[in-house]
């Protein structure tokens, strides 16, 4: 989806394909994710036939994977689309300036100079419109890059032999995964806590509102959980005991979870002009948080869920919570519909 100015920053493969499918890669610092999915008629669910991770912390590993990978699967004839590491773009909302479309990304780009910690001649961007908003202003999101760490992606890639066509972003590629949900079409909220971090995102039919980054994530919850009295038949934890068995460390991180996802909800309705979102959807751990899922539901006041993506999507295995968690980011990509450009 990266563009500078009017002229794309590298050139589509025109490569012949073999491979039916839209193939998701997510690569970030512990692994690699990858997905595939077939899309059938308007009524049939997306079919998955393809959901792996490859942990690989470190550059060497991530290109081996890529190799082994891309060779297994046949990506180099195959469509696929690529999530860069959360840490290496930004996601910015600012007002939308009236503008030419001609003129759109020139006039953004001198906007969100001082909103970034490097010089925006460095930068690559691209914008996409937040449709269904309410408020007087309209807004718009700028998604910005470096664009060395960009072309280092492509770069990688395209050494991988991966007929690589769009980099696309993480809050993207989730706002895909709520789409598929019911609660969407009155207003979403969807949590994806990875094991350093997290994204919050609030959609509402299919449009992409507010995201939020969360600074930590289930390696730092599970290190706050207390030795005993969570666990019980064959080792595994429940998602729910009670507040006082939490832990003074445990609580103090739910209740950041909370208030972090309180103050979205409240700027969706007030700045975005929407009614209350009609619940909170929890993605997959790739580890039990025991308590989590019953704090959250008893201290926002709306309905709280796990997602289970067997229910939403054909599955050609069935996906386990972990591999779910893993490869969420990945089958968002994966579920990319081309879209209009502004």
């Amino acid at each position: 989806m990266y563009s500078r100015g009017d002229k794309p920053l590298f050139s589509l493969l025109k490569r012949k394909k073999s491979v039916s499918g839209l193939t998701g890669i997510s690569i970030h610092s512990e692994g690699i994710g990858i997905a595939r999915i077939s899309r059938g008629g308007s009524d049939a669910p997306p079919h998955l036939s393809l959901c792996e991770f490859h942990p690989a912390p470190t550059a060497t590993e991530r290109h081996s994977v890529l190799v082994a990978v891309a060779g297994k699967y046949h990506l180099d004839a195959a469509d696929c689309t690529s999530l860069m590491d959360a840490d290496h773009s930004s996601l910015q909302l600012v007002e939308a300036p009236e503008v030419d479309a001609t003129e759109l990304k020139a006039a953004v780009r001198w906007r969100i100079k001082d909103l970034i910690n490097f010089h925006v001649d460095d930068a690559v961007i691209d914008v996409f419109d937040v449709e269904g908003q309410r408020g007087r202003t309209k807004m718009m999101y700028v998604v910005v890059a470096r664009i060395a760490t960009v072309q280092e992606h492509i770069n990688l890639l395209e050494h991988s032999h991966v007929n690589l066509g769009v980099i696309d972003i993480a809050e993207l590629a989730q706002r895909n995964i709520a789409a598929l949900l019911p609660e969407d079409r009155s207003g979403l909220a969807l949590l994806h806590l990875t094991p350093r971090g997290g994204l919050l995102t609030l959609t509402r039919q299919g449009s992409l509102f507010l995201a939020r980054n969360l600074e930590f994530g289930t390696d730092q919850l599970a290190a706050e959980l207390p030795a005993t009295g969570t666990s019980h038949e064959e080792g595994e934890f429940t998602l729910d005991v009670a507040d006082d068995e939490l832990g003074q460390g445990l609580s103090r991180l739910f209740d950041s979870i909370v208030l972090e996802i309180q103050r979205s909800l409240d700027y969706f309705e007030s700045h975005f002009g929407m009614p209350p979102v009609s619940g909170l959807v929890l993605a997959p751990l790739t580890q039990p948080i025991p308590g989590l899922l019953g704090y959250l539901g008893s201290n926002l006041g709306l309905p709280v869920r796990m997602l289970d993506l067997n229910t939403v999507l054909d599955c050609e295995q069935t996906l386990s919570d972990e591999l779910q968690g893993r490869c969420l980011p990945a089958i968002g990509a994966a579920l990319r519909v081309e879209e209009r450009a502004l």
